[in-house]
């Protein structure tokens, strides 16, 4: 089963568009002007990867001695000499 929207109805709800498993043909004036195929993902998959990437960062962090605010401050220090350099 396809789904039709008008380019306005659709630019409105793309995020509902985005979660449903059907394309969406996109229409304007009656002519269809576009398709749009979600993709379906693993969501829960790709929330646990994130997680685990957490984990590890703050394991890695722990490792190192060092905290988020002075991984954040280094990098700002990074930048503004390369700043400087340019």
């Amino acid at each position: 089963m396809s789904v039709t929207a008008g380019v306005r109805e659709f630019r409105e709800d793309l995020a509902g568009y985005i979660d449903q498993p059907e394309p969406v043909t996109i229409t304007r004036h009656g002519q269809t002007v576009g398709l749009f195929i979600p993709v379906n993902r693993d969501r829960q998959a790709d929330l646990d990867a994130y997680a685990e990437a957490a984990r590890k960062a703050n394991s890695l962090l722990a490792e190192l001695g060092m905290t988020e605010d002075a991984v954040v401050a280094e990098f700002a220090d990074v930048r503004r000499t390369q700043a400087r350099e340019s």
